[in-house]
């Protein structure tokens, strides 16, 4: 065998989009694909068994965090990052999945799906301002049921102040005031008495179910598990709808997903007659340059291929995969972003 032959062999063997060999892939970041992510961890990891894949649900913040520090591989989001904090950070950032938020209440007598809200009304309760289950602007949108002369109970998340969430981000386009009051889809700062501030989606949605007259939000697939009463939402076009998969579909049907803005792509409160108003995306974050003992490599790797035979498995999962006209798109991306980190990796 010739030494260009062996040359050629060698640049196949290093720029193959198959080569996944032996990796210890780890991630952090937010809970809400957490579920899916395991998923697709076992899929991909019955196909290439010498890899180990570890993900860490924390919160969007940490996750962030750890990869800047270097300590984990990739981190995900709910909400993506602008192109100049990309830069910043020296990241690169990638959708991969719809998810939503939904809120919950645990009324007497109501049924999912039977309860309706604005995110006017619903803002003007997580501020205190709304304080009985029988006030006229709850009335006014559920007249067709009964109220209670109740106390509101607020249950919700621990938020660090300045993190852009999925139902802040919602309740700032639609409430005058939040954006005044508690920032830009921030959902930190102060609650009414009569809240109760937990540390994770599960507890939140546990403990609405437990709480008699309370009100949460949570991930719509972990609502559905805990068969929590979630509320219609009034969306843009003026429509009450419910957070089923072909709503949070919808919301992400006509949005544009560019690479040179960095994917920076919000779903909530997006246009269209079905569209769930608490949709996201969630995003993979990973370093641009890559180094001898990175797995930025195989990370992508494991993405790509989950974008290309996880779609079932999300659906089967209550996970909703990105629009089908996207996926071919994203992988192409994904397969680039490869090749750049191998020869990142080389120059390195």
């Amino acid at each position: 065998m010739n030494v260009s032959l062996l040359r050629l062999i060698a640049v196949f063997l290093i720029f193959s989009p198959v080569d996944i060999l032996a990796a210890e892939i780890s991630g952090a970041g937010s809970t809400l694909p957490a579920p899916l992510l395991k998923i697709w961890s076992e899929q991909y990891c019955s196909r290439y068994p010498a890899t180990t894949i570890k993900y860490t649900a924390s919160s969007p913040a940490d996750g962030i965090k750890r990869l800047v520090d270097k300590e984990v591989d990739f981190s995900i989001v709910d909400m993506p990052l602008s192109r100049e904090d990309l830069n910043k950070y020296g990241l690169r950032q990638f959708p991969f999945a719809l998810g939503a938020v939904t809120p919950t209440v645990n009324l007497p007598n109501i049924y999912p799906g039977q309860f309706k809200l604005d995110g006017n009304t619903l803002g003007e309760i997580f501020l205190g301002r709304i304080k009985k289950w029988n006030d006229p602007a709850i009335v006014a949108l559920n007249s067709n049921i009964h109220l209670p002369d109740e106390r509101i109970i607020i249950i919700h998340r621990i938020s660090p102040p300045g993190i852009r969430t999925i139902i802040g981000d919602f309740i700032a386009k639609t409430h005058p005031q939040w954006k005044v009051i508690k920032g830009e889809g921030d959902m930190a700062g102060d609650w009414p008495e009569t809240a109760i501030e937990v540390k994770n989606p599960q507890e939140n949605l546990a403990l609405i179910k437990k709480t008699s007259f309370s009100i949460g939000y949570g991930p719509t697939q972990l609502a559905f598990q805990h068969e929590l009463a979630y509320v219609k939402l009034k969306n843009k076009a003026g429509n009450f709808v419910s957070p089923s998969n072909e709503n949070i579909g919808a919301a992400a049907a006509n949005a544009i997903w560019d690479e040179q803005n960095g994917f920076d792509v919000v779903l909530t409160d997006q246009p269209g007659g079905n569209s769930w108003p608490m949709s996201n995306a969630s995003f993979l974050l990973v370093r641009k340059a890559g180094t001898e003992h990175d797995h930025t490599k195989d990370a992508l790797n494991f993405f790509r291929y989950s974008l290309r035979y996880g779609s079932l498995l999300a659906l089967q999962n209550n996970f909703v995969p990105l629009p089908d006209s996207v996926i071919p798109s994203i992988t192409a991306i994904l397969k680039n972003a490869v090749d750049e980190n191998r020869v990142s990796m080389l120059r390195n």
